[in-house]
């Protein structure tokens, strides 16, 4: 009997030093796992911020037009080709707008460069070369008895100091110059189609900061004070004073669609107009301003001022058409901002 008891304590006694071990063995596996696991995250953290802050937003697209994308790395080389041109004059650039406006341009510019393309403009390998040494030898006196070899040979050393200063390869400056020209082709061809005269009218006007005193300024002309002495008086704008409150002869499509049909279409000529409200978005402030068309010409020639804004908002136009039929995709949202900010802080040489 003492016999039996005693293997029976035996066999319980293995049997707890196998659970003892088994659960050592558990353990052991767990620390083990426990530590693989704190190794792989020590190691992954830097690695996963290494990733997101040299790797990931280089390659972010940023701008897209159909098939043709641009990344945030060749965003950054054009503001530091930006950066370098103002600081070499001593100027910094303001990262509070350029970085967007160089978004919006670059694809406003790709999409110029295929839509006009599209309709049968060409930029040929004769008019890039032109245009670049019509920039790099722009002070070179060509009647001064340089040959041609010498000219050639300023203009390769003018170009290369330039790609050096602004760290660009000449294909990267010249596919900018390309779409450059492309906008001048488009702009020609778009300005083919503005008449040379077009209705206009002599316009007028006069900003006064209250109601009240726009009010007091039509009693005073209905009373027969001309206008130029009116803005004399009352005008909040110095170069308006100066010029007597004349804006110019205009026709309708220089004006802001608003104003253009009210002055062209209800002011009668010779009367000033009820005062209306505009807001300066610069100051934050309202005002008003009093419009004043003495005369009016069914068809008077457009002026280079007028043609140059008319054209400009021709193409305008042509884009915001072209975007409505083409894929274009932009973004450049606050944490792209601030890695090209940081980027460009590095590269600054003026603090």
């Amino acid at each position: 009997m003492v016999d039996k008891e005693r293997i029976q304590a035996a066999n319980l006694g293995r049997r707890n030093r196998g659970s003892h071990l088994a659960q050592d063995k558990r353990k052991k596996r767990v620390v083990f796992i426990l530590a693989a696991i704190i190794a792989v995250l020590v190691i992954a953290i830097p690695v996963y911020g290494w990733v997101t802050t040299f790797i990931m937003p280089p390659r972010e697209t940023i701008v897209r037009v159909n098939d043709t994308s641009y990344d945030m790395a060749y965003l950054l080389k054009i503001i530091r080709m930006v950066q370098r041109q103002s600081e070499a004059s001593g100027q910094q650039v303001n990262l509070g707008t350029i970085p967007f406006q160089l978004v919006n341009n670059l694809a406003e510019d790709e999409l110029i460069a295929q839509g006009a393309q599209a309709i049968g403009l060409t930029v040929t390998d004769e008019e890039l070369n032109s245009q670049l040494r019509s920039e790099f030898l722009v002070n070179v006196d060509t009647g001064a008895g340089l040959s041609d070899a010498d000219l050639n040979t300023e203009f390769r050393e003018r170009y290369r100091q330039f790609l050096n200063q602004i760290q660009l390869s000449a294909s990267e400056y010249e596919a900018i110059v390309t779409r450059n020209l492309y906008r001048d082709k488009l702009e020609e061809h778009l300005g083919a189609a503005i008449p040379k005269e077009l209705p206009q009218i002599h316009l007028f006007a006069l900003a006064v900061q209250t109601q009240e005193i726009a009010e007091e300024v039509r009693t005073q002309y209905l009373r027969g004070t001309p206008f130029a002495e009116l803005v004399a008086e009352h005008s909040v704008d110095p170069e308006a004073v100066r010029l007597e409150g004349e804006v110019d002869w205009v026709p309708r499509g220089v004006l802001d669609p608003l104003i253009a049909e009210f002055v062209f279409d209800e002011l009668e000529t010779g009367v000033i107009s009820e005062p209306l409200p505009q807001f300066d978005s610069a100051s934050s402030q309202e005002f008003f301003v009093l419009y004043y068309v003495p005369e009016r010409e069914d068809l008077r020639e457009v002026s280079d001022n007028n043609f140059v804004a008319l054209r400009n908002e021709a193409v305008n136009d042509w884009v915001q058409a072209q975007r409505d039929l083409n894929e274009v995709f932009t973004s450049f949202d606050s944490n792209q901002y601030a890695w090209l900010a940081k980027k460009l802080r590095l590269t600054t040489i003026l603090q």
